[in-house]
C-alpha cells in the first residue's frame, strides 16, 4: 500500500475533516517521524488548542501514537511537550516495504 492508498483508505471512515487534514500532514510530511504539536498545528493552519480534540480522535482510532517529553522550553524552563507520530501500520515507509514483499 502506498501513500495515496493509505489516504484513500481513510476517506471512507467516519473521520472529521480536521482529523483527516492532520492525518494527511503526518502521512505526507513526516515519514513516520515524531513531530511536536505546534509543527502539526501550523501545517494545518490551526492553533495548538484547536487540534487537541483532533489529536485525541486520531489516537483513539489507533492512527497515531502520542508521547509526552519533559524538556526545556523556549523560556528556559522545564515543561512537558507532546509529540505525535503515525502508528507503524499507517506510515508510508512501512507500506512501501509491504508492497515490495
Amino acid at each position: 500500500m502506498n501513500t495515496i492508498n493509505t489516504l484513500e483508505h481513510r476517506l471512507d471512515t467516519a473521520m472529521s475533516d480536521r482529523a483527516f487534514r492532520v492525518f494527511c500532514v503526518l502521512v505526507l510530511r513526516t515519514a513516520g517521524e515524531w513531530r511536536d504539536i505546534p509543527y502539526v498545528a501550523d501545517a494545518v493552519n490551526l492553533t495548538t488548542h484547536e487540534i487537541r480534540s483532533t489529536i485525541a480522535e486520531l489516537h483513539t482510532a489507533g492512527l497515531i501514537r502520542k508521547e509526552r517529553r519533559y524538556e526545556t522550553g523556549v523560556s528556559g524552563r522545564k515543561t512537558w511537550h507532546t509529540y505525535i507520530a503515525l502508528t507503524d501500520d499507517t506510515t508510508p515507509l512501512s507500506s512501501a516495504v509491504e508492497d515490495a514483499a
